[in-house]
């Protein structure tokens, strides 16, 4: 290799030292490497400046230097070069007098022959020649490029050639493209990985964390020159300052301004200027920002140049530039003056409102301070953006307007809209309350569905939501034609109906919601109206549907994008829940974490309450403070007025909390959540249900059967299901008590038959001991079946009960025992010793669970044992 202090302006032909913080890129050196060994193969890296191309051949160079059986030549071009000379020159100044003999026959005069004649000389060297020729993409004569040309393809099998620069549109390739021996890497290729980045920055004594690569790789997009620019910015400043490197700083503008813009014409740069106010860009749009000429030229002569310009990957058509090209541009725009800016902002938000892309449309609006501009937009746009799940855009779009456009009712309403979805009804209800009810323009209908949609929105959060119903029902059904402003009353109206309990006014609703929001592409609303059809057929206790209508959420839920959706996330609470209510192994644990993950939110307070709530009555049974817990059961479950949830949420957490309170010895918190139970749903038949729980565990056995009665006559409807079950293992456990086995039995079947087609196991596991023994008498009719051996297997799993029948003999010690007579009388009257009636009377206690003669009473009366 010619010596690394050769003077460069001689000839050129020198190899550039690697410097203190390079870093070793093995598998593109790997890339090159393999290269040689393949016949015919033409390495091409052509790729933007600073892109790493230079560094990266300086490596592989000084390895291939280290081989002693190699020569490296590096001709780097310049303007104005006419011939080879320079390459001859540093060929000549290899160390191998052979090859000198045969470059001493090359004529002197340049030509295409005499180009060959070179390429051919290297068959008389002793050993691999390897030629780098840098920056080809100087090369402006075409004579030049027709010698370089023939120079590469005349190359014989011991030389190789690796051509490097910013673009070969002189040198042509095409040929070797298609029969596949150009190895060509681009600037996606010499794009430093996130493992690169650490080791660039960790040879500078600067350890990043994976936080901090991400970031750098999103400014940078891995480009070698951006992370030597952040690094010299860091020389000034603290890196945690820095990092966030912007194009518009003086570093980089003083890069960009040498490299970039030096090599364009006007026509070049002035496009580059005026089409970076958008992130990205198609011909079309990029015409429009330019005036109306032609666009798709330009693109592709910027691409061939490597202008930091780029084809979008997962999008065809479009196209960006490097984040700090674009910043150093739109930095450059702004030197011309803010009409221009905005007009340009103008421009591409209307473009993009055009194509249906509702975010990027209202960003450029509120960029171009058009207050014009930014009223149509938020009226075209802003509600889509809601109803797609972009609230918080909306908001911060929205701050600062000016007051002329603020001022306008629909953008008060947009605004109202926006704050509901983020959880704020206050400032939404002040904002309602201070827009004009009923504008006369032309815009009046609209506004007014608007504010229907409003007000059911804010009573949803606040409550009211009867009086508002009652009030807005014959407007319910009303379409103004406006696709978004329909679909958002009907998904607020079906959220109303199913709050308050209709599940088939809610059903109704959410299905016309969901028609619409799929026509107008509203992923979050399109999620919301069915999620509510998902929880109505939970409160309708049809558990396998609920998976099943559950799984094809999920479905859709990742066809748009995975949406940030709270109502959607409530869905997946139901879908953990089903398998807690099946007594399924492993699934509390999911439910709590996707319960958290709702709370963290702040979306929703009312719906982040009751899953608090949810998660205090999952964990009763482990709290250490039995107090806090039945505190806590009671400060998230019962009702309150100005955080609602629908009654059916609390007709079905309220007979588990009940019985919680109980297990936690609280009976005053108990008896005071009933009462808000009741003047939250009325007095349902899951109330009188509640009331018998409670008169059962206090053994007032008289008002338990008084509170059952309307249930099990059907004077008294429930609202869930569910609620029916529970009744009649109530009424099991009052038969029992009142020594009648065969019509606990006969209570018994009913429950099963009702909670057979959900398998709702668990309403059997909170129902007690007493039911736990009816269950265990398996040979008795009301415990015959498939499901209840299924009942028994998983409550046996979950050690509620011990999954063994009593022998014939324990059947009658048993039967003894309940007429209370001694083990030595037992003993005579089945000419049995004392001990092995012992024997029998520990295995009835294990097989049972109880540990007194008052539990085998109660035993025997379950079994039907007399």
């Amino acid at each position: 290799m010619a010596s690394d202090g050769q003077d460069p302006q001689s000839s050129r032909a020198f190899v550039v030292s690697a410097t203190a913080g390079d870093i070793a890129r093995p598998r593109l050196l790997a890339r090159l490497t393999a290269a040689m060994d393949e016949p015919w193969t033409l390495p091409v890296l052509s790729a933007p400046a600073g892109s790493g191309k230079t560094r990266l051949l300086v490596h592989w160079a000084h390895a291939l230097d280290a081989h002693g059986d190699t020569a490296v030549v590096w001709w780097a071009l310049q303007r104005g070069d006419m011939d080879l000379e320079p390459l001859r020159s540093a060929l000549a100044d290899v160390d191998d007098e052979r090859l000198r003999e045969s470059l001493a026959r090359v004529a002197g005069s340049w030509s295409v022959e005499t180009a060959r004649a070179l390429a051919r000389s290297l068959r008389g060297a002793g050993r691999r020649i390897v030629v780098i020729i840098d920056d080809v993409h100087l090369v402006e004569d075409d004579r030049l490029a027709e010698m370089l040309t023939s120079f590469v393809n005349a190359v014989p099998g011991n030389g190789h050639v690796v051509l490097s620069g910013r673009g070969t549109r002189r040198v042509p390739l095409a040929r070797r493209r298609i029969a596949g021996i150009a190895l060509e890497l681009d600037a996606k290729d010499l794009a430093f990985t996130p493992a690169e980045v650490r080791l660039f920055f960790r040879a500078r004594d600067v350890s990043l964390s994976q936080g901090e690569i991400t970031s750098v790789l999103r400014r940078t997009e891995g480009w070698a020159t951006g992370l030597r620019l952040l690094e010299l910015a860091a020389l000034h400043d603290s890196f945690a300052t820095v990092l966030p490197l912007r194009g518009d700083s003086p570093t980089v503008t003083d890069y960009f301004a040498e490299e970039v813009f030096a090599d364009l014409d006007h026509e070049l740069s002035d496009f580059l200027v005026l089409t970076s106010v958008p992130d990205s860009f198609t011909p079309r749009l990029a015409s429009r920002l330019i005036g109306g000429a032609p666009a798709a030229g330009l693109i592709e002569q910027l691409i061939r140049l490597n202008v930091l310009i780029s084809r979008n990957r997962d999008e065809p058509g479009w196209y960006h530039y490097h984040p700090l090209l674009r910043e150093f541009l739109y930095a450059r725009l702004k030197e011309r003056g803010d009409a221009a800016v905005e007009s340009l902002e103008k421009v591409t938000a209307e473009w993009f409102a055009a194509e249906q892309e509702h975010r990027l449309a209202l960003t450029h609006a509120t960029r171009s301070h058009d207050a014009q501009s930014m009223s149509l937009i938020l009226r075209q746009c802003g509600m889509q953006l809601v109803l797609m799940g972009h609230a918080c855009e909306v908001i911060s779009a929205t701050a600062g307007l000016p007051h002329s456009v603020l001022a306008e009712p629909s953008v008060q309403l947009l605004i109202a809209s926006a704050r509901l979805a983020r959880g704020d009804a206050s400032t939404a209800a002040a904002l309602l309350d201070s827009s004009p009810p009923w504008p006369g323009d032309e815009g009046s209908a609209a506004v007014r569905q608007w504010r229907k949609g409003l007000e059911l929105h804010i009573a949803v959060r606040r409550g009211g939501l009867t009086e508002t119903l009652d009030r807005l029902e014959l407007a319910l059904d009303e379409v103004t034609g406006e696709s978004q402003l329909d679909t958002y009353v009907f998904v607020q109206a079906a959220m109303a109906e199913l709050y308050v309990g209709d599940l088939d006014r809610a059903g109704r609703f959410a299905r016309l919601a969901c028609d619409r929001a799929i026509a107008s592409g509203a992923a979050a609303a399109e999620l919301q109206a069915a999620a509510i059809l998902n929880t109505a057929e939970f409160f309708r206790g049809r558990m396998g549907e609920v998976l099943r209508s559950g799984a094809r959420l999920d479905q859709r839920w990742a066809e748009l994008g995975t949406p940030d959706d709270s109502f959607y996330e409530v869905t997946r609470v139901w879908r953990y829940w089903v398998p807690f209510e099946r007594m399924l192994v492993g699934d509390v644990d999911e439910t709590l974490k996707v319960a958290a993950g709702i709370i963290e939110s702040g979306a929703e307070p009312s719906i982040a309450r009751g899953l608090r709530g949810m998660i205090t009555l999952l964990g009763v049974d482990s709290a250490i403070d039995a107090h806090a817990a039945a505190t806590a059961l009671l400060d998230n479950l019962a009702p309150r007025a100005d955080m609602p949830l629908p009654v059916h949420w609390y007709a079905m957490m309220s007979a588990f909390a009940v019985r919680a309170f109980d297990r936690l010895g609280e009976r005053s918190l108990r008896d005071r959540f009933i009462v808000e139970i009741e003047r939250a749903i009325g007095s349902t038949g899951d109330v009188f249900l509640l009331r018998a729980i409670a008169a059962l565990h206090d053994q007032d056995f008289a008002r338990a059967r008084q509170a059952l009665a309307p249930v099990l006559e059907g004077s008294s409807q429930c609202l869930l299901p569910a609620s029916m079950v529970d009744a009649w293992l109530v009424a099991a456990c009052l038969d029992v008590q009142s020594g009648h086995p065969d019509q606990a039995q006969v209570s018994l079947a009913f429950a099963l038959a009702l909670a057979e087609p959900e398998e709702l196991v668990r309403r059997f596991a909170d129902a007690g001991p007493v039911v736990a023994r009816l269950l265990a008498a398996r040979a008795t009719p009301g415990s015959r079946g498939r499901f209840a051996d299924c009942v028994r297997e998983r409550l046996a799993a979950a050690g509620m009960l011990i999954d063994e029948e009593l022998t014939r003999r324990e059947r009658i010690v048993l039967s003894a025992l309940s007429r209370n007579a001694t083990l030595r009388e037992i003993a005579q009257q089945e000419f049995i010793s004392p001990n092995t009636v012992k024997t029998h009377v520990r295995n009835i206690y294990r097989k049972l669970g109880v540990s007194d003669r008052e539990g085998v009473t109660a035993a025997a009366l379950a079994l039907g044992i007399d």
